[in-house]
């Protein structure tokens, strides 16, 4: 009967500490962008991404775009979010949000080129995207950018459509792979606490 109630008392202090585990998710992203309508006469660039979990739904995000063969380079700043309403609907489905991620957001910042000996040039600029990262094991590290699709004003008269693929690098929170990962911790715990009762019980009847 002691050894029962410890493996009780056990059950729930790890249960109490996997509540409060955060789970792992990317920030950093290394990425190639594949470019049209730009005048910089650029088909690809090099781009990274940094992204911070701000709410359970948004991240603030920061980018930088080089275009080595033009001299540009651009800082980005911005924020992206997930839609909950989306994660509801996409729940009971391979793509639910513990193991897809579907984003959409905007960024302002600076377009600067430097060719040459030529004078430096900056202007503003500002991008709009949406985005699709994978994790086919559901732990939250998104080790897969699907896709990236967006329009940008790179600055200085430089507009055009961009698509991009990568992968992602780094560690923060994921909180819908979180609370699938508790819901799951959860339902596994229910079923021990359950057998454990059924024990108990049937100690108390021998007992008896």
């Amino acid at each position: 009967m002691k050894k029962l109630l410890l493996a009780v008392i056990a059950l729930l202090a790890s249960f109490a500490v996997a509540q409060n585990t955060p789970t792992s998710a990317p920030q950093f992203n290394v990425n190639m962008n594949f470019l049209e309508g730009t005048p910089y006469g650029q088909n690809a660039a090099l781009s990274a991404a940094f992204t911070d979990q701000f709410t359970a739904n948004v991240q603030l995000r920061g980018d930088v775009i080089t275009m080595p063969g033009a001299g540009y380079t651009g800082y980005f700043g911005g924020a992206q979010g997930t839609i909950p309403e989306l994660c509801t609907l996409l729940e009971t489905t391979s793509l639910n949000c513990g193991k897809a991620q579907f984003l959409f957001g905007g960024s302002v910042g600076m377009g600067r080129v430097q060719q040459g000996s030529s004078p430096t040039t900056q202007s503003l600029a500002g991008l709009v995207h949406a985005d699709a990262n994978y994790d086919p094991t559901g732990s939250g590290k998104f080790t897969l950018n699907l896709f990236e699709v967006g329009w940008g004003h790179f600055g200085s008269g430089a507009n055009g459509w961009y698509a991009q693929t990568g992968f992602s690098l780094g560690l923060g929170n994921n909180a819908a792979a979180t609370q699938l990962k508790q819901a799951r911790i959860r339902r596994s715990q229910a079923k021990k606490l359950k057998k454990l009762q059924q024990a108990i019980d049937k100690a108390n009847k021998q007992s008896v």
